[in-house]
Formats: C-alpha cells, structure tokens, sequence
C-alpha cells in the first residue's frame, strides 16, 4: 500500500457486501487514508499471499459486520488479527449482533447512512480511523455507538414539503428577484399580506395542527382576492416564535401587512382573536374575536378573510363570495381530518409520514366525498409514494391512484388552482403526459392570480417543456412571493443553470442553503455549475459536501474523468450503479454523457425509458445532457416522452 494519506487501512467485509462498503472506501479515500479492500487486488495476485500483506501492514482494520459477514470465516479471521493488535474498528451495515469474540467491542452504526460525507455518523468514521491510528498498538478503543441519521425527502413543486434546518437570514424580494434575473416592485406592494401562523392557546401541544389549518386556510381564501397578493406559507411559517418587530417581519416577507392571532379550542367550541397589522407602523387596522362551536368554523374564515379584505379595499370579482371556500368543506370531521393529514406532511417526509397521511386524507374523503382539496391532497401524497416509497410492483397502480384522486379533485372543483395544478404533476410523474399537465396549468393560472405554490409548479413544468424564460419568469415570481422558502430558491437555480447564467444558479442554491442547511441536492446542482464553467477544483469542493449519494456520485463520476483520473471516476461510477442498477439509468446516462460516450449514453437513457425512469421528465432541463442533443437517438427518446426537439 503506498500513497499519501500516511495512515493504511484494512477493510474486512463479505464480497456480498461490495455495494455497500463502496461508499465507506470513497469517505476514507477523500478524508486521504489508504485504504485496501479486495478490489485492489493485481490481477493474477495471489489471493491470501496478498491479503496477508495488506492485512498485516494495516494501521487500522475495519471490519464492516452484516447479516452476510458474521458468517464468513475469512471474515472473522481478518478481524480477530484487528482486534488481536488493538486496530480493530466495526462497522454495523445490518440490525444484527456481532460474532462471539467480538461483542465485547461497540462500533460504528451505518444502517441507514446515504454516503454522504458530511453525515455526524460519516465524521465520527473518519475520526475514530484517525484516532486509532494515532494510538499505540495494542491499546483497544472505538467510539460509541452512533445514532442512526434522519432521512429526509424532498419533492420540489409536489406541495408536500419539509423544511429542514435554521438559521433565516434577512431576505428581501429585491435580493429574491435579483437572483431571478426579472424585474422587481421598487417596494412592497399595498395590497400584500403574510398570514403568520396563529398561536395554538389551546394548552395542548397537539391541538397546533388545528390552528396550523386555520392559518393555511385564511391565507389560501386570501390569495382568491384578485389585487391582493399573498405571501407563500413556507416563508410565513418562518416566524411561528415571530420575536422580531412587524417592520423588519414584513421586509423579509416583502410584504405591507400581518395578520396574526390565536385559536383556543375546548372540545366543540372554538375562540378566534385575528389583528390585521400594517407591517411598517405596527398599528392594527382590524382585529375581532369570535366565540363560536367547531361546526361554525367554516364561517370565521370567510368572516375573517372578507374583513380584512375591506380593510384593505380589496373586493371579490363579481361579488361572489362562494369563491372563498371552493373546493372546500362545511364538514367538521371532514376538515380535521384533512388539517391533521397536511400536519403529518409537514412533520416528516418518509413513507410512514406520506401513509400515515394518505390514511387522514382518506378519511376526510369519507366524511365529506365532495372535499376537493383533501381528494387533491391524497394525490400528490400518492405522488410521493410512487417517486420514492412504494415497491416497483406497486408504481403504476400507485400513480394511478393519484391520477384518479387528481382528476376527481378537478370535477369537483375546476377551478381550484391547487387541484389543477396536483392533475399537472400526476400527468407528468404518471404518465409522461405533458400536453396534458399544459391543459392543466393553463386552467391553473386562469383560476385566478397565481400564489407562490401555483407558480412554483408551473415555472417547474416551463423548465421541463424547454421554456426556460417562461420558467424563470414563474420560478422568480415564486421567490418574490415567498422569499424564505428555500425549495424555490433551489427550483430558480434549475432555471438559472439551463438559461447559462452560472453565478445566478449558484447563489440560487446558496440562498436555498443558507434557509435550510441540510438540503439535498443544492451541493451537487453548485458542483454542476461550476463543472460547466471548468472550474474543477471548485466543484470537487461542492460535490464532497453533497449529502445525497446519487447525486454527489453522480458528480464526481464525471468531474474525476474530466479531471484525468480515470480510477476515481470509475470508483464513483462503480457506486453509482451499486445504488441500484435499475434506478440509476438517467444518472449513468449523464456521466456517459459528459465522457463524451453518446452511444453509451442514449443505450442508457433507453433502458432509463423501458423502466419509466421520472429523471427522464427533466431531460430537457439538463445541460448534463447537451452533448447529445444532435444525436438521432436522443432525439427520438425526446419525441416519444412528447417532448419539444432540442434546438439542434
């Protein structure tokens, strides 16, 4: 073993096992340890002549223990010589005891790791080696077992989203639109409200889902006030401790006013105190406070939304005052129901959040089946489901339960923004139906003036149908509308990125982290940019600080290669492919892509094709994929997903 990370590594482990310790050698490969495993073996090597060598010359021996490993012997054997020198650190890749002679050691928990190298459990890894290594021989220590890492899920422009992190800095919309390259109001307009989220005095923590609907609710009938713009949810949420004075609230929201209370509820009866605020003075214009029983509720929404739209002068088109509560509910049951589903969304993201979910929205539609929005709701869950949790037998008919949902939502209520828009997605991630989720939109943005969430899934699509000025356009009025949602902020540093404006793709993506620390994907999109623009030293930097592994794999399988380094790249895409070979089609077809290997790279896409593969649906949005564009074969991919021919 030579090289310059000075400090040898042996990795122990059951060849079964190959996939899943290939991000284990990437970490301590990066964090410049040598490490040996069985794949460094010279052809025609003599197997245990070698394997001794290496084993012996170890300053630290890892052993990675699984359902597979406690049974090999080879295994135990190369592990009882760690143990036996004092140079022994586990790994645990599955929920299983060690083998007798070796439980005496605690070690190293990876179950549920993702590779990401800025993972806690990934830092102590690379710091117990360190240790150990420094120790001397003989002396027997390993760190404390490490709790297993959270995974979160993110689906941009689905609507179901989890914010992660804190740390909000000041964000105003002229900072936003700049981002956006699109014009920006000098000020905030008059007419333009945040509802922030009204205090739960009900004295039990879990009645905060009820008061978290009744926000939501108000600023959904708000927003169906033509001349009155309203700010996105995920930015108001921002303030649900709201320590800071309304004047430095409303610049961060870009906003003139506040509307703010409190909802105590006791069994069936329900008190809502509401204040309109003027953000910029601190006086109330409005406030009232209403006693009444749960099944009254439904009135003290519109009661509020229409007083604060006088307030503000702001009247309903035509009068009709049913259009504040399309869509909706005057069942009781029906909308608990509904605000405890969107509360479990909120919470957490995994599949048991999404189905604990589904399980609420169904039974809203059972107390009320004309409840438009909890039919669109269940849709996008499906959504979800289908893009990540369900087995590949259950997809389709998964995506078709939502196709259904979606389009019961629209006859129910075809004008209602949000379920046109939830039929959009489902076309699109179902069915690759994209004139379809066209037809959509077009009702979407008909409906009414477009909020934050309407124009963040449109502005979505215009990127994946090739109108990229169309899409920035949405995607920055996205942003405008709520400047602290950092999933917007990732979605206009897409567009940025197609559009070729580099520096605005990447402070698109700094902003996105500096709102949410731990999102994925943000890292590697900074990487690609910076890829594109050759600035490889940079991007190495980028993608190591990726959490997500496809994606920073995806990365560094092309960087590596542009960088010279053959073995690296293949080491990565090894890994790549090791994810799930039936998975990673599209991402195998972008690193094919930028080897300059387009054969490889459309045989890849094809079988990304067979396999209804959802990368596909963003293939125009990819500069990973331009070198292809004059291929035939791309071509032809592109015209059968219904797609616009690239520009030749």
């Amino acid at each position: 073993m030579t090289g310059t990370g000075g400090v040898r590594v042996f990795l122990s482990y059951s060849r079964s096992d190959r996939a899943r310790v290939a991000p284990v050698v990437l970490l301590l490969r990066g964090a410049g340890f040598d490490v040996w495993w069985d794949s460094d073996l010279r052809t025609g090597a003599a197997f245990a002549a070698e394997t001794e060598a290496a084993l012996e010359a170890a300053d630290v021996v890892v052993v990675a223990w699984s359902a597979a490993s406690v049974q090999s012997n080879w295994v135990k054997d190369e592990a009882g010589s760690g143990r036996d020198r004092g140079r022994l650190l586990p790994l645990r890749l599955d929920d299983i005891s060690a083998p007798l002679g070796f439980r005496q050691l605690q070690w190293i928990d990876l179950i549920g790791w993702n590779g990401a190298a800025d993972a806690p459990v990934a830092r102590a890894l690379v710091a117990a080696v360190a240790d150990l290594a420094g120790r001397p021989a003989g002396v027997a220590s390993v760190p404390a077992p490490v709790r297993r890492p959270r995974s979160r899920a993110w689906i941009a422009g689905i609507g179901a989203l989890v914010l992660v992190g804190a740390g909000v800095a000041a964000v105003g919309t002229g900072a936003a639109c700049r981002v956006a390259g699109v014009a920006c109001p000098a000020a905030a307009a008059r007419n333009s409200i945040a509802v922030l989220p009204f205090a739960n005095l009900s004295g039990h923590a879990d009645q905060a889902y009820f008061a978290d609907g009744l926000t939501e609710e108000l600023a959904s009938r708000l927003t169906r006030f033509p001349g009155l713009e309203v700010a996105g949810r995920t930015s108001s949420f921002r303030f649900r401790d709201r320590r800071e004075a309304s004047a430095a609230i409303g610049r961060q929201l870009g906003v003139s006013y506040l509307l703010d209370g409190s909802v105590r509820r006791d069994g069936n009866i329900v008190r809502v105190s509401a204040q309109l605020v003027d953000a910029q003075s601190g006086f109330q214009r409005w406030g009232a406070t209403y006693d009444r029983e749960l099944k009254d509720i439904f009135a003290v929404q519109a009661g509020i939304a229409e007083a604060v739209a006088e307030a503000l002068r702001v009247t309903l088109l035509g009068g009709d005052t049913a259009t504040l509560s399309r869509g909706g509910t005057v069942d009781p049951a029906a909308w608990d129901a509904y605000l405890k589903g969107k509360a479990l969304l909120a919470g957490g993201a995994g599949g048991d959040a999404y189905r604990d979910a589904l399980a609420r929205f169904d039974a809203a539609i059972a107390a009320d089946p004309r409840f438009a929005a909890a039919h669109a709701a269940r849709a996008r869950v499906l959504v979800g489901l289908a893009n990540q949790f369900v087995p590949a037998a259950e997809i389709r008919p998964t995506y078709e339960a939502a196709l259904a949902s979606a389009r019961r939502a629209v006859a129910l209520a075809p004008t209602l923004a949000d379920a046109q828009t939830t039929l959009a997605v489902a076309l699109v991630e179902g069915e690759r139906d994209f004139a379809g989720a066209g037809a959509a939109f077009a009702q979407a943005l008909a409906a009414g003036p477009p909020d934050a969430a309407t124009q963040l899934r449109y502005g979505l699509y215009a990127l994946r149908i090739g109108k990229t000025a169309d899409a920035l356009a949405a995607l920055g009025e996205a942003v405008r509308l709520d400047p602290l949602n950092p999933t917007a902020h990732r979605a206009l540093g897409f567009a940025a990125l197609r559009a070729g404006r580099y520096a605005a793709a990447i402070a698109a993506q700094q902003r996105a982290l500096a709102l949410s620390p731990g999102m994925v994907g943000a890292h590697a999109e900074i990487g690609k940019a910076l890829v594109l623009q050759n600035k490889y030293a940079e991007a190495k930097a980028a993608y190591a600080l990726e959490p997500e592994a496809w994606e920073r794999l995806t990365g560094e399988a092309i960087l590596f290669a542009k960088l010279g380094d053959a073995a690296r790249a293949d080491t990565a895409l090894a890994a790549l492919r090791a994810i799930g070979i039936d998975t990673i089609r599209y991402q195998e077809a972008q690193v094919l892509a930028q080897r300059g290997d387009a054969a490889a790279a459309i045989a890849a896409l094809e079988r990304a094709y067979n396999l209804g593969d959802s990368g596909l649906n963003g293939v125009l949005a990819d500069p990973f994929m331009d070198p292809l564009a004059k291929q035939p074969g791309f071509r032809d991919i592109i015209k059968r997903l219904g797609l616009p021919a690239p520009a030749p």
